[in-house]
Order: C-alpha cells, then structure tokens, then sequence
C-alpha cells in the first residue's frame, strides 16, 4: 500500500506531514574514524565549481569507515570561550564499497556568490521574538525558566517591550540583552523560538557542525574582532552550532566589504567532492546498472569502460553519474527572484525532481506533494538505491526535510528553500544534525514506482 501524506506546515519552508504507518528502519550509519577530515575551503562562482571538481584527484588508501568527525578529540565548550579543535592532514576519506563500486570523497565548504550575498541582509532590522499562542501569563512564566538574570529577566517580562496580537505576543528585545545573554539561556530561548515560522532567524539559523567549528571561520579573512562577537552568540542546538542574531551584529559593522565577509561565512556549507575509483577489475556492468537506474546505462557505461582501461584505475566525478537535473544544480545557489514557483524551490522540490528531464515546478505546490508520494511512490523494504527518497518525520508524523539517497551514506540535498541554501552531497548523518531534534527524527524511505 502507497504511503498518504497529508498536508501540514512544517521547518523545512512548505512541509507535508505523512500519515502513521509501520515504520521504516533508519539506515545504519557507518562508524566514524577517530578525527575528522581536513576541509578545503573554496571561494567558488558557479563555473569554477565544475572545473575545480574535474581536477580534484587523491591517492588511494583503503578504508571502511564515514567520518561523523571529532571522536576523542576535544569539543568546542561554548560557555568557556575554547575553540582549539584537533586537525588532520588527510584529505581523501573512503567509503564502503557496493553496488555503486568504490567511492571516496574530498570535505569542501562553499560560501553563496558575491553577486547577491547581502541581497537579505543589507537592510537594518530590529530584533524581534514572536511567542505564538502565549498569553502573558504563560510568557513570563516561560521567561522563567529559560535561565536569564535578573535584569535580563525584569526587561523582558516588562510588557512596555511587547506587542500584543491576537495570535500571540511580539517582543522587542534591547539589543545589549541580546548582545550579552548567556549560552545556555540563549539555547533555551531561542529553541522555543524555532518552533514558530514567524521567527525566521531562530526558526532557520546558519549552522554548522558543532565537531569542527573552527573550521566555520578558517581562511574567512574576518577580523579577530569579527570573529569574537560572533562567537559570544553563538548556541548549540543537538550536535550543530547555530548563529541568529545577524540583526544585531550587522549594524554594529562599519565595513561593507567585513559585511559581505561575515554573511559568507556564516552561510558556508559543509559538502564534498565525491568520485567513483574504477579499476580494470571493477564490475563495470553492475557498477553501470546501478547508476544507470534501468534507463541510462548508454550514457553511464562508456565513460566506465574507458576509464576501466587505465592500468592503475582512474577516479570519475559522481556528478557525471547523476540525472540531468541534479547534476545540472550540485554546488550551485538559487539567483534571488520574485517568482512565486521558483521561491519554493526546496527539498520536496528538489527531491521529487531528482529523475525530471525538465525541471516540473508544480513539485512547488505542497499539495502536489502531497498526492505525488501518496499515488506515485511505495516504502523501500530493503536496500536503498540511488533516487531514493528519505522522509524526515518529528513524532506526530510532521515531516520537515526530505533529501535523495545517492549511494552508501551519502545524499542529495537542498536544506530549505532559501537562496542561502545550495544544492550539495552530505552524509545522512550531517543532514540529520543539520535538523536537531528530540526525541530523534524517523526515517522513512520511498522508491518511485516505476523503478
């Protein structure tokens, strides 16, 4: 029996909520290796990333192990102001081999294009907290517990800081208390905050991993100074590091061009360059079945045979492997628009469109969504192969991310519609981080069902 999402706003901009059935196991992930990878940082325009991906080559060394990063090194403490972290010097990471042959990748992070980097967040905006639903008892009482001090306390709970509306309460916090509340107090406020849409910079913060966070401002040619205001606001949300007060640090910044540094990088996203290693005793037939997916075996199969031809084996790009329309976005950026399809350009949509020969935008009607995976997909029982959709459900059956399985661990994903967010390969596990949240998220999984 097919799946039956129903229809319910969720994180990710537009999400469905699927109806409770028998639930699907999570795949496995892999264990993580002692230290995380080294990154290469790239200050990519669009048409560098392609010519910088076909010249990536790394030696061979075999292992079987994904990194999640930072196993028995020492954790960034965000209440004691640490953030000396451990570091590798090796580059290439390996994956397990199966159908898909054997894989290895190389950790990148990439920042939006200069052309429209300040495009959001050049306009000077007051900070603002909207506590849906809440009456001013349950505000205050709320408040309570988040652990402010006295004075932070007394200044939010004065009701000459509120605006009041018939669907909760506005307030309108003094930017020196949002400058100096503590960690923890932070966390706890503003993961309240996140559960309501109408609080954007909390409800989709920039991120990143809490493992390697040093790694958040390498080489971003900030200011010490900079880099230390940002820091003091930073909280932790699960295993990810989150940062939500652009509002309050922009203004503060003098420099234009410190301006556009900062949103850089606060906006970097952590992926990889993911290449098939073939040699002349791979399986080029099962290796092109796989990522040919029944119909694309003319266009997969040659370029494997001629590099099965090299004596010590070559590495293939896996962006050549992928459909025309995944392969057409990989470590690009959405360009900014008005357009009210292409502004729902988010996971569904991109998920759904995965196998397209043309982009479909109705994939941009959540409605459409919602009867797509209900008439066109059934749950995956067994292995997961490429083009497989992952569904990621809070208890209650809300679903908030979809992204598509590659191969191994890896997958497809654009995590939310924002033109901040680009097209990238991540682990399942880092995706996973990327949505905190407790109890954990399910997964399920869904195979088209024409394949």
């Amino acid at each position: 029996m097919t799946p039956e999402p129903q229809q319910v706003v969720g994180q990710d901009s537009r999400e469905p909520q699927v109806e409770s059935k028998p639930a699907v196991e999570r795949p496995e992930p892999t264990s993580p290796p002692s230290l995380p990878p080294s990154y290469v940082v790239l200050h990519m325009p669009r048409a560098a990333l392609w010519i910088l991906a076909a010249a990536v080559i790394a030696p061979w060394v075999w292992m079987i192990a994904l990194p999640q990063g930072g196993k028995g090194g020492k954790q960034w403490n965000l209440f004691d102001g640490s953030s000396a972290l451990p570091r590798t010097e090796s580059k290439t990471v390996y994956c397990k081999s199966g159908p898909w042959g054997e894989m290895e990748y190389t950790r990148i992070l990439i920042e939006p294009p200069e052309e429209f980097v300040m495009a959001n967040y050049d306009v000077p905006q007051q900070a603002r907290w909207f506590f849906k639903g809440y009456s001013a008892d349950a505000l205050r009482h709320f408040l309570q517990t988040t652990g402010l001090n006295s004075n932070q306390l007394q200044t939010l709970t004065d009701s000459s800081h509120w605006e009041r509306t018939v669907d909760g309460i506005w307030v309108k916090p003094p930017k020196d208390l949002v400058l100096n509340m503590g960690g923890e107090a932070r966390a706890r406020l503003y993961t309240a905050l996140a559960a309501f849409t109408e609080n954007s910079s909390q409800n989709e913060p920039f991120r990143f991993r809490a493992d390697v966070a040093d790694e958040w401002f390498e080489d971003s040619g900030l200011s010490d100074e900079t880099i230390a205001l940002v820091k003091r606001l930073l909280y932790r949300r699960g295993s990810t590091l989150c940062f939500s007060d652009h509002e309050v640090i922009l203004p503060l910044i003098n420099s234009p061009q410190e301006k556009s540094r900062l949103v850089k990088t606060l906006a970097r996203k952590s992926t990889m360059l993911l290449k098939l290693r073939v040699r002349p005793d791979s399986d080029i037939e099962s290796i092109s079945k796989y990522w040919a997916k029944g119909y694309r075996a003319k266009d997969i199969r040659p370029i494997l045979q001629s590099a099965a031809h090299h004596a010590d084996g070559v590495t293939v790009d896996v962006a050549h492997l992928m459909p025309k329309f995944a392969r057409s976005l990989l470590y690009t950026y959405p360009l900014p628009t008005e357009d009210p399809a292409k502004l729902n350009r988010d996971c569904h949509w991109t998920s759904l469109n995965f196998f397209s020969e043309d982009v479909d935008d109705r994939y941009s009607d959540i409605e459409v969504v919602r009867q797509t995976l209900q008439t066109q997909y059934h749950p995956v029982p067994g292995d997961l192969a490429l083009g497989d959709i992952l569904i990621f459900l809070r208890p209650g059956g809300v679903v908030i991310h979809s992204c598509v399985y590659v191969a191994d661990d890896i997958v497809f994903t654009k995590n939310g519609a924002s033109f901040a967010m680009p097209w990238i390969l991540m682990a399942l596990d880092d995706v996973l981080a990327f949505y905190p949240s407790e109890p954990p998220l399910e997964v399920r999984r869904y195979r088209a069902n024409k394949f």
